[in-house]
């Protein structure tokens, strides 16, 4: 039986053809702040498009990412930041009639607990009730689901300066006029941090080519996030160039030399 993820993560598993009947109005991720003791709200807005009843599922799970690239969805406590234990729902299903909305609330209650401090995070699966079997022209057809995997963070405390690293960048040949620099950056902080990638390229005379970026991703803490930026329509020869992390309070970066053949 196939299923199908969307993910705030900008995770896509998709194999043929998907009709999503129940979708999610107002975001796959929702960032709070408080402290020890407090007790925050949130929702999710979802509605049914489809033109027959549907049932909406709703549950919890962690999450892992490491720097190798894995990405697991685990059980609430399996990871060692997570907030799964905090959070609670309004309802764990519900059925949604055809055109219909609803606000799915959630509750996050932050413990009491000095020790506790930085990013936070879980996420809360929302899907339609599992697929029927239907018989069409003699034969069965498999209705498909999309389970949609929405991130819930909290900061706890008063907001660190980011510590981010480079753990690795590579220039890739994409084609004979393409390539693709390839960057592996590192949070060693305690706060989860959205940075935003540039490349900027520079001529013999320093004169600036080239300003590209990297859709920005999120960078939980102690984990890893590659990003990539192509260049292309470069003439052939040897550049300068400077690859910079900008995360709204301080830049970061390193020099490159990037050579088109």
């Amino acid at each position: 039986m196939a299923k199908y993820f969307i993910q705030a993560i900008s995770l896509m598993l998709v194999s043929g053809w998907v009709s999503a009947k129940i979708i999610v109005l107002n975001g796959l991720t929702h960032i709070h702040s408080g402290n020890q003791g407090q007790a925050m709200n949130g929702k999710i807005q979802v509605k049914n498009v489809g033109t027959s009843p549907e049932k909406v599922l709703i549950y919890k799970k962690g999450l892992v990412q490491t720097c190798d690239g894995k990405i697991d969805f685990v059980e609430v406590g399996a990871d060692a930041r997570t907030l799964g234990k905090w959070l609670e729902t309004n309802i764990d299903e519900k059925v949604l009639e055809a055109g219909e909305s609803y606000e799915i609330l959630y509750t996050i209650r932050i413990p009491q607990d000095s020790t506790l401090g930085g990013s936070y995070w879980g996420v809360l699966m929302v899907e339609g009730a599992p697929p029927i079997l239907k018989e069409k022209e003699g034969s069965l057809a498999i209705e498909s689901r999309i389970r949609y995997a929405i991130q819930v963070v909290v900061d706890i405390g008063i907001a660190e300066s980011p510590q981010l690293h480079f753990e690795n960048v590579a220039l890739k040949k994409a084609d004979t006029k393409q390539k693709i620099v390839q960057a592996k950056i590192k949070n060693l902080g305690k706060f989860m941090v959205i940075p935003k990638l540039m490349l900027e390229v520079y001529g013999k005379d320093g004169q600036k080519l080239l300003a590209l970026e990297a859709p920005s991703q999120k960078v939980y803490p102690f984990t890893c996030k590659d990003f990539d930026i192509e260049i292309k329509d470069l003439p052939a020869g040897k550049y300068e160039a400077v690859l910079i992390a900008d995360y709204g309070q301080n830049l970061f970066g390193t020099n490159l030399v990037i050579e088109i053949d």
